[in-house]
């Protein structure tokens, strides 16, 4: 059994939770992956090598392009735009402050608080709302909704690309 000795903030529901969102957010981040190898037609195991190391905000650029390309002032592109915006606009900050924001106790047990430096020009300190392990569960919730709805929407996408491809 492991052994720990650093005392920290989240217990193990607020862990498991946070957990959640960190695992959920790969599958989000790998299915923008293969909407850019299907829109881009690219092939394994040249697709993998072209997209690996790419940051999330460069695969939905691409993804948003492609789609354009492919299905420009289609109500497929529209709404594949909103999903890929609230992935990167709202989704992501919300990961990107669970993930990396530092955790601090509270006066409620069930409770914690997240801390959060930002150095975009100005350093910024901010520490935000206490959470309980269902607040940050509320987020992962989020982010496994869109990931449904982005794997429907990758489905869809193939579809019509085929349906395109095959047409005179």
């Amino acid at each position: 059994m492991a052994t720990f000795h650093s005392v920290i903030a989240p217990d193990h529901h607020h862990l498991a939770a946070i957990g959640r969102i960190v695992v959920l957010w790969t599958f989000v981040e790998h299915s923008i992956e293969s909407l850019v190898w299907e829109l881009a037609n690219l092939k394994q195991p040249y697709a993998q090598s072209v997209t690996t190391h790419l940051q999330t905000l460069a695969l939905i650029d691409m993804s948003k392009t492609l789609l354009n390309q492919h299905f420009a002032g289609t109500d497929l592109e529209e709404r594949s735009k909103t999903l890929l915006n609230r992935i990167a606009n709202q989704l992501r900050v919300k990961r990107n402050m669970v993930v990396h924001g530092i955790w601090s106790p509270t006066g409620t047990p069930e409770k914690i608080s997240i801390m959060q430096t930002t150095a975009r020009g100005i350093l910024n300190f901010k520490v935000g709302e206490e959470m309980t392990s269902n607040d940050i569960l509320d987020i992962a919730a989020e982010i496994d909704e869109c990931l449904f709805q982005l794997t429907k929407l990758s489905f869809e996408v193939s579809n019509a690309l085929q349906t395109k491809l095959s047409s005179p």
